[in-house]
């Protein structure tokens, strides 16, 4: 009866880490980068990450909704699928990007989307209607309105500027400064025994 059991409870494991693993589907991640544009707008790249842990492919990205709401503060003047051969619709204020089958976003890959907008880099860093601007929708298929599972919510975080990137390197680079110049005084007062 014991060695029963003991299968039983291995059997049921061994199904809970396949349903677990098998459960992972997409798993999307985005950085927001703007730039001043023409006039008072801001062209922005949005990347969509899929993780390498991932099983699925991300084939469609609502970008600032999450169902029933819409998240940016005034609606994009233009949108595009950048370079990933996906189609881009601003709806309200939101976008929707769409690609299929042949230029879905495969686990450990990325894509590259645009859009431009009046509001600024530090407004989309922020919330509206109490939820973060960038909170978003990625699907393993088409778009649909469900807001289930295999869907992800998750947040388009704004990318690191590149003056942070400046910041650490001149850490970095007075640190290491600072080290070789103690190595070398060290090597110099063992050097004069």
């Amino acid at each position: 009866m014991k060695r029963q059991q003991t299968l039983l409870l291995l059997g049921l494991g061994l199904a809970a880490a396949t349903m677990g693993t098998q459960a992972q589907g997409i798993i999307p991640s985005g950085t927001l980068a703007g730039v001043p544009g023409a006039g008072n707008t801001y062209d922005y790249t949005l990347t969509l990450n899929n993780a390498a842990n991932a099983t699925t492919d991300i084939e469609g990205f609502w970008y600032a909704w999450l169902p029933g709401r819409f998240s940016l503060p005034t609606m994009p003047t233009s949108a595009s699928g950048g370079s990933s051969g996906w189609s881009a619709t601003v709806d309200g204020k939101s976008i929707q990007f769409q690609g299929n089958a042949t230029d879905a976003i495969a686990p450990g890959s990325s894509a590259v989307f645009t859009f431009v907008s009046t509001d600024s880099p530090t407004t989309l860093a922020g919330s509206f209607n109490n939820l973060p601007i960038g909170a978003s929708v990625a699907y393993p298929g088409t778009i649909n309105f469900s807001g289930s599972a295999p869907n992800q919510e998750f947040t388009v975080l704004p990318a690191p500027e590149p003056s942070t990137f400046a910041l650490v390197g001149g850490g970095l680079l007075a640190l290491w400064t600072g080290c070789r110049q103690r190595h070398q005084r060290t090597a110099g007062q063992l050097d004069q025994r």
